[in-house]
């Protein structure tokens, strides 16, 4: 972390089928100003949020390659608690 503070909650994939996909938050903790960490398998499923309504929050993601798409799980209609995963394509900035 940069600057201000991140939440982040890991989750644990309880069900993958025909229904969708199914998670159970496991670990919520708040990375601060210095803090460092990883999010990799099998913790790679996690939501990010800035907890203030008012602070900036600045963090540097580092990856051993480049990475053009990730996978994003959106709530399945009328299936509380089931999600729909979609790719979603990420742009890399140049570097000069």
């Amino acid at each position: 972390m940069w600057q201000g503070q991140l939440q982040i909650t890991r989750y644990a994939l309880r069900a993958h089928d025909a229904a969708g996909w199914r998670f159970d938050a496991e670990t919520v903790f708040i990375a601060g100003t210095g803090s460092a960490g990883s999010l990799i398998p099998p913790h790679e499923y996690h939501t990010i949020r800035n907890p203030s309504s008012s602070a900036v929050a600045i963090s540097l993601h580092v990856y051993a390659e480049p990475i053009t798409c990730c996978g994003v799980y959106e709530p399945q209609a009328g299936a509380p608690g089931h999600y729909q995963r979609r790719e979603r394509q990420l742009s890399l900035d140049p570097i000069d």
